[in-house]
Formats: C-alpha cells, structure tokens, sequence
C-alpha cells in the first residue's frame, strides 16, 4: 500500500470520526457503519498488513465513543451495538486483507507459471532457455539467486550455479527425487534460506531447482516453490516433446520435398527414357528389316548372305537384349523376383566370348580378358549372365574414347565361396555427386548423356540381376581414372 493511499484512508477515517462527533458521539449512530469502507479498502489494496493498519486505525479513533459510555451506562443496547461494530471492523480488515494477500499470491504464483511457459514454448537452445528462465524466476519470486539442473539425454545443464558438487543438496535432491530446505546456508548477517525442489514429469526426474533468498522463506511458500518445480518439469517435457514434433515436422517436410524432387526427376526420366528407348528398338529393328529385304530380293553369293546374316543375327541379339532388360524393369517394380534357370557355368569360357562378341563389332577398342588359372564355376542362370557381362562391357566400350584398353578380369574370392568379375575401362570416370545414383532405373549422369546414348535402365537391370543370384556388385570411378565395376557371384562348391 502506497503512502498516497494510506494517507487518504487516514483522511477517510478521521472524517467520519469528526462527524460522529458532530452528530452527539452516539456509539449506536448509523455513522459507525462507514468505518467498514476504508478499512476494506485498505484490505484490499495493502493485503494482510493493510487491512490490519486500518482496521486498528478505526478502532482507535471509534473506541473514544463506546469504552466512556460503557464505564457511564454499563452493557447498555447502545454500547453492545458499538462493541459489535469494534468486533466487525477488525474482524472485517483482518480476514478481507488475508483473503487479498493471499490472492495476490495467488496471482503471482499463476503469473510466474504463465511467464514459466513462454520462456520454454520458445525456441531456443536449452542452456538459453534455462538462463532465461533463471532471470524471470528470481525476479518474480524475489530470490536472491535461482540455479537450475535439467538433464539433456547424457548430459546435464546447469545454469546459474556452476556445476552440482557431489554430496551437495542439490546433488542429494536429483538422486532421491524429494526437495530439501536450508535454514541458513551462512555467509551473511541475516540467513540465507536455501530451497531446493526436484523437476518432475510423469514420474521422471528431470533436474532440480534450487532458489537461495536472504529472509524468511514458509511453509506455504516452499509448498509453492515445489508445485512450481513440477510445473517446470511438466513444461520443460512439453517443450522437449514440442521441440521434437517440430523437427518431426521439418524432417517430414523435408522427406516429402526430396520424395516430390525424386518423382518429378522420375517423371522427367521416363520421359526421356520413351524417347531413346523407341530409337534404341529402331536401330536394330530397321538393320533386320533392311537386310531382310536384301535376302528376299536379291540373289547374293553365299559370302554376302553369311555377313547379312551375321549381321542380322547381332542386331537380333541386341534387340533382345533390350527387350529382356525392359521386362526384368518391369518386374523390378512391380517387386517381383527376376526368373532365373541356374546351373553351374565355366565362367571364363562365358568372359572370352562375351569379349570376342564385341571385338568382332568394334575395332577402335583393345578388350583384354584375364581370368585367374583354375577358376570355379560359378552357380549362375548363363543367360543372366551374358547380359550382365553384355552390360558392362557394352558400357565400357561407350564411354571411353578410341584406342583406351577395357579390361575383364575374374579371380576367386579369398574365401573360395565366390567368384569376382572386374569389368575396367579407361574413360572420363563418374563424378561423386552421380555415383550414388547410378544403379537407379532411368538414371543418366549428365556427362554421360552428353556423350553416348542410352536408355539408362542397363545398371539398375545388372544390379538386380547380382543381387538375385546372391551376389554383390560396387562401382569404383572418379572424372579422369575411368570406372572399375566389380561384382561376385557364388561358386559352385
């Protein structure tokens, strides 16, 4: 209570004592009744202390009536009346300003719980948060010092206090869960009270809040000091479970851009994968046409009808080859598995005519075969395997320039249980950014769609094709060293 107030409550109390007097001094005036406004409006702007100031204020200056005219007339109707109105008038201030402390502290305490909850709703790194935290509690609760220790996964934070000494109140309240209270920590002429209250959330110990005052620190108020340490603990798992539902959120949202990005690049792929599949199906498919109508027209001698036919038998590989490549995709999307007649092969006879295959067609490319003496054969469907071996090599003869070497080397595994086939080539080499995609279906490093054609489904069909048989395969390459691709196969025990 202000001194302007009490100043005016005063005035307020000496003028009706003046016109009582005025009036006759009679204890049973009417006028008595008009002490109850000052002194329940001095409860209820100074609280406890308030209301008893002017509460004994009235009845100083009523009592000059009432105790003479009992000590004249005795117990008198006129002074029961005035006895009764001493008794209301102190009762009246004494409870109404209790009654306002107490929902001042009230509002206080629902203030500090609402200030408790923006300082941790926001964003910010705990160790801030808690600094923030500290700030508002000592200055709202009137502390002299407020230190906090929250654990953070593995870690504990603690602010305002340095570090939690073992063996310390603090250090002795987060191993048994239950608040502690200091009578005087030392240090001063006046004790300082120290309170110390776990931070709990569902049963789970959080940290603790520690709060040093130099003064009087109740009952009451250490019971509120510990409801406000598990308001704490409740807000603090509210703003860690908030705190993870937004990097949920974000993470999600990121997931679903990257996921839109891929589907978009994927749309754009198969696009393009339409275009150049339809031109890859022409070119062998015009070859067999065209010389199919030379054999049907002309009379050719024998020589000339064994080379058409050579040729044509190529181009009908290769459209076949084309064709299984589009099927075992589709199967590979729709998750099926890929049809395979295994059987044991000789797989270094498979690499020399693979590799001969493809010298009789291109001449502007040495193609080294190395295969390790006393190979196993390897437990493998050999169709599968000319396509994968076709693959690799067609591939490596694509992209590196005329006259580089491409080497094919098989060894047996260290373990003898495999087989590792190296396909090598000594051209431009794949940049990083592009080497994790490169297995994907429609997939095409931007340097190599600049360089040769192709429908970008070759890798992702030999990848699954490894992998059905039990294999592995990984791709070494970087710009300028050229691309090693290795795979294994399991070996015929």
């Amino acid at each position: 209570m202000t001194a302007r107030i009490a100043a005016g409550l005063g005035a307020a109390l000496l003028a009706i004592t003046a016109l009582l007097a005025l009036l006759g001094g009679d204890p049973a005036s009417p006028l008595r009744h008009a002490y109850l406004a000052p002194v329940v409006l001095g409860a209820l702007r100074g609280g406890a202390f308030g209301g008893a100031l002017a509460a004994a204020a009235a009845l100083l200056l009523y009592a000059p009536f009432v105790l003479p005219e009992l000590e004249r007339s005795g117990l008198t109707p006129e002074t029961a009346e005035g006895l009764a109105t001493l008794g209301i008038v102190a009762g009246t201030g004494t409870l109404v300003g209790a009654l306002t402390t107490r929902a001042v502290r009230l509002r206080e305490r629902y203030e500090t719980l609402v200030a408790t909850q923006r300082v941790l709703a926001e964003e910010a790194p705990l160790e801030e948060a808690l600094e923030r935290l500290g700030a508002v509690l000592a200055r709202r609760l009137r502390m002299t010092a407020v230190a906090l220790a929250v654990r953070d996964g593995e870690r504990l934070v603690v602010t305002g206090g340095g570090a939690v000494a073992p063996g310390s109140v603090a250090a002795t309240v987060m191993t048994t869960a239950e608040p502690a209270f200091v009578s005087d920590a030392g240090g001063g002429r006046r004790p300082r009270r120290v309170f110390v209250t776990p931070l709990l959330a569902g049963g789970r110990l959080l940290g603790a809040l520690a709060l040093e005052r130099a003064g009087e620190l109740g009952g009451d108020e250490r019971a509120a000091l510990e409801a406000l340490g598990a308001h704490i603990g409740l807000a603090l798992e509210n703003a860690r479970l908030a705190a993870r539902q937004r990097r949920f959120a974000e993470e999600l949202a990121q997931k679903v851009a990257e996921a839109t990005r891929r589907l978009e690049e994927l749309d754009r792929a198969k696009s393009s994968f339409v275009a150049i599949a339809s031109h890859e199906l022409r070119t062998p498919l015009t070859a067999l046409q065209g010389f199919s109508e030379l054999l049907a027209m002309r009379r050719l001698p024998p020589d000339e009808v064994r080379r058409l036919a050579g040729i044509m038998r190529g181009e009908a590989k290769r459209l076949g080859r084309i064709v299984s490549d589009l099927l075992d995709l589709s199967r590979i999307e729709r998750g099926l598995a890929l049809e395979l007649r295994r059987a044991p092969v000789a797989i270094e006879a498979l690499l020399v005519a693979t590799a001969d295959v493809f010298r009789r067609g291109s001449a502007t490319h040495p193609i080294v075969v190395d295969c390790a003496p006393g190979l196993p054969r390897v437990d493998a469907d050999p169709d599968a395997l000319e396509r994968i071996l076709a693959n690799l090599i067609s591939n490596a003869l694509k992209y590196s320039p005329p006259g580089r070497t491409v080497r094919v080397r098989a060894r047996p595994a260290a373990d003898g249980a495999a087989v590792d086939v190296e396909v090598e080539d000594e051209g431009a080499g794949i940049p990083a950014e592009s080497l994790a995609r490169i297995f994907e279906p429609y997939y095409r490093a931007p340097e190599a769609a600049g360089t040769a054609r192709g429908t970008g489904i070759g890798l992702a069909v030999v990848k699954s094709l490894v992998e059905a048989h039990g294999g592995r395969i990984r791709i070494d390459s970087a710009p300028a060293r050229g691309t090693r691709i290795a795979f294994s196969l399991p070996a015929v025990p």
